[in-house]
């Protein structure tokens, strides 16, 4: 797998166990907007004075507070009203999914094209889990982050590594246990482990570092703590969903979606949060949903 002597295999591990430590830090106004959101006591003004230092910031927010999906009448054209509006959390996730994303530095297009099919999978990927957390009457921005930022460890192998690793030019389209086995051949570490550590550094909530250290525990799903079995389905549900759209598209008969469907109900089944066929299309029901209704939040993110 790799295209190094022993000798360069041997300085590449040591490589990817500097990264992490070596990798940028997290953008002190994201720092400062995760405490403040943790913080029950923090009101909208408090918000407010942190993002009126960032003019890109303070548009996003806007033209958030402006989509569809809150059917105002009248045009949202101050961050006070807005940041009212969205609410903390909502407001978190925006600065948040904003700021990683210009945080890798991207050298060529392809590269921006591959970490923009992983971002739109993690964004996905985060409603899907907040839909599951949902159904489950359990707390759902928690979940949406962890789905946003769960592929975190991809986009630092993108960034650091593209020219180590043998089919790059697939990466993000294969199914996620390839893509873990050609991280492991090749680096000694999966993206799972990556990003795990990368939110470490960060300082992130345990739960969340939990979470993204275990979102490729099938096999293991049973002992995972129920937060990570959620993200696990979640992941499972948007790729399904994804691929059996394809499918259709392109006129071929199920192949990987219906692979997909099998795992899901397994592990649904196992951890008792997806327990039959017709609790699976419920929620699918919900997913898609919810992805019509959150086009614009979608589609904003993924302009960087």
């Amino acid at each position: 797998m790799l295209r190094r002597t022993d000798t360069k295999q041997t300085l590449l591990y040591k490589r990817v166990a500097a990264c992490v430590e070596d990798f940028a830090p997290l953008p002190s106004v994201a720092m400062r907007v995760m405490e403040m959101v943790s913080d029950p006591d923090t009101m909208a003004a408090d918000l407010e004075t942190v993002l009126r230092g960032d003019v890109s910031l303070v548009a996003a927010v806007l033209k958030l507070s402006n989509s569809a999906f809150y059917g105002l009448r009248r045009q949202v054209v101050s961050l006070k009203h807005a940041l009212s509006l969205l609410g903390k959390s909502e407001v978190q996730n925006l600065i948040l999914a904003r700021v990683l994303f210009q945080t890798f530095k991207l050298t060529n297009s392809h590269q921006r094209t591959l970490v923009t099919g992983i971002w739109r999978h993690s964004l996905e990927c985060g409603l899907a889990a907040e839909c599951i957390a949902e159904q489950g009457h359990e707390e759902s921005q928690l979940f949406f982050l962890g789905g946003m930022l769960h592929d975190l460890g991809k986009l630092l192998v993108v960034n650091e590594f593209s020219e180590e690793i043998e089919g790059i030019a697939h990466y993000g389209q294969l199914t996620g246990a390839e893509d873990l086995e050609i991280e492991l051949g090749t680096l000694g570490c999966g993206h799972d482990e990556l990003g795990a550590q990368l939110l470490y550094r960060w300082m992130f909530p345990p739960s969340l570092v939990q979470m993204v250290g275990e979102h490729h525990n099938y096999e293991k799903l049973a002992d995972c703590a129920h937060s990570s079995q959620l993200l696990i389905l979640a992941d499972l549900l948007s790729r399904f969903v994804a691929l059996k759209d394809w499918e259709n598209e392109m006129e071929r008969g199920e192949t990987e979606s219906g692979r997909l469907e099998s795992l899901l109900l397994r592990y649904g089944g196992v951890s008792g949060i997806i327990v039959d066929g017709q609790g699976l299309e419920r929620v699918e029901g919900e997913y898609r949903k919810r992805l019509g209704e959150r086009a614009d939040l979608l589609d904003l993110l993924l302009a960087g």
